[in-house]
């Protein structure tokens, strides 16, 4: 009885280990999908609800610079996709971008919805910047995410110049 005891000990030991490593040593496999780059005057209409939200202060993102945004014929739209992949035991929950700015960045925001990765899975998460004139590209992108409650993060360069 002894025997099985200690042995059952050893074994719980060992999958508890195994798991709290898994837990605290995973993190999500970040790699730079796309980077589309439009004219913010061929968004016009959007751009128009991006500048109104940000007067009344009701933006869902992230608003960079204060006071009023110019017309759209000065701006451009930034759009970065980024495929994560969970190598995780436990599903990646919470899910969410966040840039880095330069001066020249106006605001940016993502989707609004719940993003859950499951475990082995793959989504595409973006995120669109809106940026004074065009400036070069490459931002730091951190993404946060949690697994089992706890709070984790990734930063990934996006640098589509090579």
């Amino acid at each position: 009885m002894r025997t099985v005891a200690i042995v059952l000990i050893v074994l719980v030991l060992a999958v508890g280990g195994a798991l709290g490593w898994a837990l605290f040593h995973t993190n999500l496999q970040v790699t730079g999908k796309a980077l589309q780059t439009l004219p913010a005057r061929d968004r016009a209409a959007e751009f128009d609800t991006l500048r109104t939200a940000v007067a009344r202060q009701s933006l869902l993102g992230t608003a960079l610079k204060s006071g009023e945004i110019g017309p759209a014929e000065n701006y451009s739209y930034y759009i970065y996709t980024l495929r994560l992949k969970n190598n995780c035991l436990v599903p990646a929950e919470m899910v969410e971008m966040q840039i880095s700015p330069i001066g020249a960045d106006v605001l940016f925001y993502g989707d609004t919805r719940e993003i859950i990765i499951p475990p082995g899975g793959e989504k595409d998460v973006w995120c669109v910047l809106v940026t004074e004139g065009t400036p070069h590209a490459v931002r730091d992108i951190y993404i946060t995410y949690y697994l089992w409650g706890h709070p984790q993060e990734v930063k990934f360069t996006y640098d589509n110049s090579h």
